[in-house]
């Protein structure tokens, strides 16, 4: 089940806008000659192994954007 956000807010001078979606509170809105950003977080997991989680925000040529998250399991004593 897919959640539909409705994003309202005020632009600032660093673009970045007040959301209920988690992503537009990490990343930038489109701006000119933005092309991506990345988010990268590690986590300790109960078994041992860590967790990286890679959030991305690619920006489009007509000021859109595309956010894609993957999740590697990086497994201890390797």
């Amino acid at each position: 089940m897919t959640q539909e956000f409705k994003t309202k807010g005020t632009f600032t001078k660093s673009a970045r806008i007040v959301s209920d979606y988690k992503n537009d509170m990490i990343f930038e809105q489109p701006r000119k000659g933005l092309i991506a950003q990345e988010l990268v977080s590690y986590e300790n997991m109960d078994n041992g192994n860590v967790k990286k989680t890679v959030t991305r925000r690619a920006f489009t040529s007509i000021g859109g954007y595309d956010d894609t998250e993957s999740v590697t399991i990086l497994q201890s004593g390797i």
